[in-house]
């Protein structure tokens, strides 16, 4: 309120303006350094604690802009200093406007722009804490209104807040107060606060944090990684490993599939992804790490790589069968993915959950999904119609000439089966 404007337009300004003219709220002081301005602050941070990497740099930079442009119409309605809504009555007919107007423009640019699981790519970089953050705002500010949003809209946008939210490394933030009990605009004058804020201004203070990039160990872990787990729910912990899991399995048989291709010629293959158990949120982070990019920093288990792979992966679970097809943009044309699945579909009952939307892979190219329910009653096993999708997956791909029709008389013949991959989680 006003005690925090005299504070700061009378106090700290002026001190702050002779190391950076252009200071502003919000700053942040790294040692003599004053940085001034969300997306600055935020590109500073990233390359400081080791988030950022540089080849990820233009288009980390563009999302953090199309972030702040969300952010930027946002406040109009949130505030009444743009004059856009002048009562606290006006906000909820302001907000359903925003959300079928710009605020679905913006949100459809950033899902476009969205290269997946995050916005740059398999992991996090700085515009996706902007991005998550803005989203889960706009979250908070529907739920409380009573309005709709609907985040299957919006699939990458909506398995990107997922994924941060699970990220073990963010469980302390997500439990502490600032998360859980701030407000989200300024009290004082914001037409939005969220449910979490109860109280009134205390008197400004400042906020003084240490700042290195996080500790690694021999195998490139960050070592505060356990207390930060200690911080987390059983349930949390269990999701997290699991996930951790899933990704890793995905990734070992990437590179094996990227094996058989460089040996082979193998432009598609059909497999079984154990750890996912039916899920199909993670089955398509399993087909993220199948994809992933080697990583330089860890030559030593190399991991991913298939993204030149076209893929179906299959994972049976008690109540469901789930499927995640992905083609990379070079064989998008003889495989068209839509067919893919919907051949598969129509031979075992299934039902498409994710439509085809741009792939989280270096070579481009679609993803979809789809799942097919358990019916003992029918006789409808996903185990047994695990089976059946496969043989219907390859039966689809050697009608457009995309597998080698199997050959008795020939021993040298690669035979890609669903079991070819037995064992690789004893690797």
């Amino acid at each position: 309120g006003e005690e925090a404007r005299e504070k700061y337009l009378g106090g700290k300004k002026p001190e702050l303006a002779k190391k950076n003219p252009c200071i502003n709220l919000p700053y942040l002081i790294d040692g003599d350094l004053v940085v001034t301005q969300s997306n600055s602050i935020l590109l500073h941070l990233g390359k400081k604690l080791g988030i950022d990497k540089d080849e990820f740099f233009i288009h980390n930079h563009q999302a953090l802009d199309q972030a702040m442009d969300l952010r930027n119409d946002t406040m109009k309605i949130v505030y009444p200093f743009a004059g856009a809504v002048k009562t606290k009555e006006e906000f909820p007919a302001a907000l359903r406007s925003h959300m079928d107007t710009c605020g679905a423009t913006h949100l459809a640019k950033l899902e476009g722009f969205c290269v997946g699981l995050f916005m740059c790519g398999p992991v996090p970089q700085s515009s996706d804490f902007h991005v998550f953050e803005i989203l889960d705002h706009h979250i908070a500010m529907c739920e409380e209104q009573g309005l709709p949003f609907d985040m299957s809209a919006y699939p990458k946008l909506h398995a990107l807040h997922k994924a941060m939210l699970a990220e073990p490394r963010l469980a302390g933030y997500f439990a502490a107060e600032c998360y859980t009990e701030y407000a989200f605009n300024n009290p004082a004058y914001s037409y939005f606060v969220g449910k979490g804020y109860k109280g009134d201004f205390g008197p400004t203070v400042d906020v003084v944090r240490g700042m290195s990039a996080p500790s690694k160990s021999k195998k490139g872990g960050d070592k505060s990684m356990a207390a930060k787990m200690g911080a987390m729910s059983k349930e949390e912990k269990e999701r997290a490993k699991l996930i951790a899991k899933v990704v890793k399995e995905g990734g070992k048989k990437g590179v094996e599939i990227e094996g058989a291709a460089d040996m082979g010629g193998l432009e598609f293959f059909c497999t079984t992804i154990e750890s996912p158990d039916g899920d199909v949120e993670l089955l398509q982070m399993a087909m993220t790490g199948m994809n992933a990019p080697a990583d330089p920093d860890n030559s030593e288990e190399r991991k991913g790589c298939s993204g030149r792979v076209g893929k179906m992966i299959f994972s049976a679970g008690v109540h469901q069968l789930a499927m995640v097809a992905y083609v990379p943009d070079v064989t998008a044309e003889k495989v068209p993915i839509g067919e893919w699945l919907a051949a598969v579909i129509k031979d075992v009952g299934g039902e498409v959950v994710m439509e085809p939307n741009a792939a989280d892979s270096p070579d481009g190219g679609l993803v979809a999904a789809a799942v097919v329910k358990a019916d003992p009653d029918a006789g409808k096993f996903p185990l047994k119609d695990k089976d059946s999708a496969m043989a219907s997956a390859f039966a689809f791909l050697r009608s457009k000439d995309a597998f080698p029709e199997q050959a008795d008389d020939d021993d040298d013949d690669i035979c890609f089966g669903d079991d070819a991959f037995d064992g690789i989680d004893d690797l």
